[in-house]
């Protein structure tokens, strides 16, 4: 009988044990997920159109933060809610899961094109999810390869897609941020900050060095 009433003792303290983690975990997921969570100046659940549009474009680049390291460069923008079209308050990262930034070679022309790359990641918020988490592009493995056109993948501090098009033999050194898109890939709606607004927006032109 003891052993019985031990054995269910000790089931119902598994049991409870168990339901709280699962309760702590998923209380904490809902707050990291909670648009509410968001500060209240990057809320733009009460705009619309091109007011809207203006104030995403200004917050994506707003926010946006670049660090450089040994062994490349990192790249994270400002993140954002809105309503959707059913009044529904999301978060920019809910709606548009790719983040794409474009590049331009400086100073390099192959048969009058400009050399092109494009840097592809995922739309993620960071721990502080007023910001979309940043992308890492691991330069001195890209510069490590010989150049040609076609893409690379990596995943060291995120899970990203490099792009090159109209390469010349070495690589260039200077490349200039042209855009910085968030799109959604069901639907293919997307938000892109043009290269005349990201030096409005940032105060200057971006430029990565290889």
């Amino acid at each position: 009988m003891k052993r019985n009433l031990s054995a269910l003792m000790l089931v119902v303290v598994a049991f409870c044990g168990g339901y709280w983690h699962l309760y702590k975990n998923t209380d904490s997921t809902f707050i990291q997920r909670d648009p509410a969570a968001v500060r209240s100046a990057y809320d733009f659940s009460n705009l619309k159109g091109e007011k809207l549009l203006a104030a995403a474009k200004q917050r994506l680049m707003a926010g946006f933060l670049t660090k450089k390291e040994v062994t490349g460069t990192s790249l994270g923008l400002g993140h954002f809610v809105f309503a959707d079209a059913y009044g529904e308050r999301k978060m920019a990262c809910q709606q548009y899961g790719k983040v794409i930034f474009t590049f331009e070679a400086e100073g390099v022309s192959v048969a009058g094109e400009k050399p092109v790359m494009e840097v592809e990641g995922r739309c993620e918020w960071s721990s502080d999810i007023s910001r979309i988490n940043s992308l890492f592009i691991p330069i001195t493995k890209i510069t490590g390869e010989r150049p040609g056109d076609g893409e690379f993948q990596f995943n060291e501090k995120s899970a990203i897609t490099v792009r090159f098009t109209n390469l010349p033999e070495q690589w260039p050194e200077l490349w200039l941020m042209k855009t910085v898109k968030i799109i959604n890939e069901k639907t293919f709606e997307s938000i892109t900050v043009e290269s005349d607004e990201v030096a409005r927006y940032v105060g200057h032109p971006i430029v990565l060095h290889f």
